[in-house]
């Protein structure tokens, strides 16, 4: 069982972790909106390419998180901590220039626990979203000369999510079942449609689940620019800088269920299947609400002396203390998923984020609708295996590939688009009654666009992800 020295060293980290400034984006696009929006994913589903609208956890050893969607956690049947983190590296193209870049970065971490015998429970913190950039382009004009454009920002967004889901129907099969004990066979087969439907509704409804997140999004986005003339003796450059602060909060939805099929119809009898077939189906729908912000902005005039030092001389704009709102967009996303036995799982997502809604204080930028795919697989050879060569055939492989249309349009008309292919590995340990699984994804893909011209960004990312389960709040008869 973990004790309270580990959870407050654990504790301690992630507040390190969180509260240090790391460069968690380059990209140029984190200018644009709230930044580089991260994945609500964990490393289990990256490796899977991120789907999981209908991805439905076991409930049995090992387990994993899948925060993506708060239905799933009315299936925690232990207590799971779960903690993970980033490495990528980023290689920018353009026609003029290319940059590489690499960084490490804290990604996540979450607690979920049962709730009784129907629901469960989870909460965690992880990044929202990342600013990162530093651009620079020149203008030539014919009577002044290049005019040097500079824009940088850094910060981002932070988000403590704390959800509950729950199964209110899981009893439903079997009581239905229990009534239908002592029916003859001869009446269920009289009747046959009526009470397959009966049976069909009723294993949909036993494997319902709902849940909800209440997300506290803080943090703070700095933006700069600069306008720099060629010389400062005759032109006075500009320097503007805004600072948002936000605190405030949102939320979203979703729900999960699934039926199996256990027997086929073969030369007019019933027979059992090898292995079980199971269809998941679920939803997701995250709020569109209007959160409030603080920011303060300022502008000045200066010039360079000669040794390149800003020396400012007139204020042109100065506000402290404003108040803003952002209107999220509105997230709605359905998903599928096909299991066989316990050795194939393969989900798939399609979803919406409606950035065309989206408003940001008094910024007029208009941006697109984004439409998200995803196709995941996890394999395992024999999930409880036991004895010599057990461990290898216990290890989960895991494959996917995801698109985004994108939110950001440029100026030759086409949005900045983004696809990857994944791939991971779930490697589980344990000692006594504790289970652990060490999930690795890597994850290759490209964001820019897709043919015209424009800044192009080859990324590899690597997610580490440490799961423990065990069963708490046990008393003991015996020390």
């Amino acid at each position: 069982m973990f004790g309270k020295k580990q959870i407050a060293l654990l504790t301690a980290l992630i507040c390190a972790f969180v509260s240090y400034s790391q460069n968690n984006t380059f990209s140029p696009y984190s200018r644009y909106g709230l930044g580089e929006i991260n994945p609500t994913t964990f490393a289990h589903n990256a490796g899977m390419g991120g789907a999981h609208i209908a991805l439905k956890p076991d409930s049995v050893i090992p387990l994993f998180i899948n925060a993506g969607n708060p239905a799933s956690y009315a299936l925690v049947r232990l207590t799971t901590l779960e903690v993970g983190g980033n490495f990528f590296y980023s290689q920018f193209s353009s026609t003029s220039s290319s940059l590489k870049k690499w960084s490490s970065n804290f990604a996540y971490a979450a607690l979920a626990f049962p709730v009784r015998n129907k629901g469960g429970a989870c909460f965690g913190i992880a990044p929202y979203s990342n600013l990162g950039y530093d651009l620079q382009s020149k203008e030539a004009n014919a009577f002044i000369g290049d005019i040097t454009y500079k824009f940088q920002g850094n910060g981002g967004l932070n988000k403590a999510f704390i959800g509950y889901g729950v199964m209110p129907f899981n009893e439903r099969l079997i009581k239905f079942r229990t009534r239908n004990l002592y029916v003859p066979d001869s009446m269920k087969r009289y009747r046959n449609g009526a009470y397959k439907v009966r049976e069909f509704m009723s294993k949909v409804l036993s494997d319902l689940s709902f849940g909800v997140n209440a997300n506290y999004l803080f943090g703070n986005l700095q933006q700069t620019s600069r306008v720099v003339f060629p010389n400062s003796l005759y032109y006075n450059n500009t320097y503007r800088e805004r600072v948002v602060n936000l605190g405030d909060f949102t939320g979203n939805a979703g729900m999960q269920t699934a039926f199996t099929i256990d027997s086929v119809r073969r030369g007019g009898k019933r027979v059992a299947m090898k292995e079980k077939v199971k269809f998941t189906l679920g939803g997701f729908f995250g709020l569109n609400n209007t959160i409030k912000a603080n920011y303060n902005v300022a502008g000045f005039n200066y010039i360079l002396n000669g040794f390149g030092d800003e020396i400012f001389r007139d204020t042109i704009l100065y506000k402290i203390d404003q108040g803003g709102t952002i209107t999220l967009p509105m997230e709605l996303g359905v998903g599928i998923g096909f299991k066989k036995g316990e050795r194939i799982n393969i989900v798939a997502d399609a979803a919406l984020t409606q950035w065309s809604k989206f408003k940001f204080l008094d910024n007029n930028e208009k941006y697109y609708d984004n439409y998200r795919l995803a196709l995941g697989m996890n394999y395992v050879p024999e999930k409880y295996a036991a004895g010599n060569g057990a461990f290898w055939r216990k290890v989960n492989y895991r494959f996917g590939a995801n698109y985004q249309s994108g939110f950001i349009q440029l100026l030759s008309g086409e949005l900045v688009s983004s696809y990857a292919v994944t791939a991971g590995i779930g490697l589980p340990v344990g000692i006594g009654r504790l289970n652990s699984m060490v999930n690795i994804s890597g994850q290759y893909g490209q964001t820019g666009p897709m043919t015209g011209v424009g800044t192009k960004e080859n990324f590899w990312r690597v997610t580490f992800g440490f799961n423990f389960s065990d069963r708490w709040f046990q008393k003991f008869r015996y020390d």
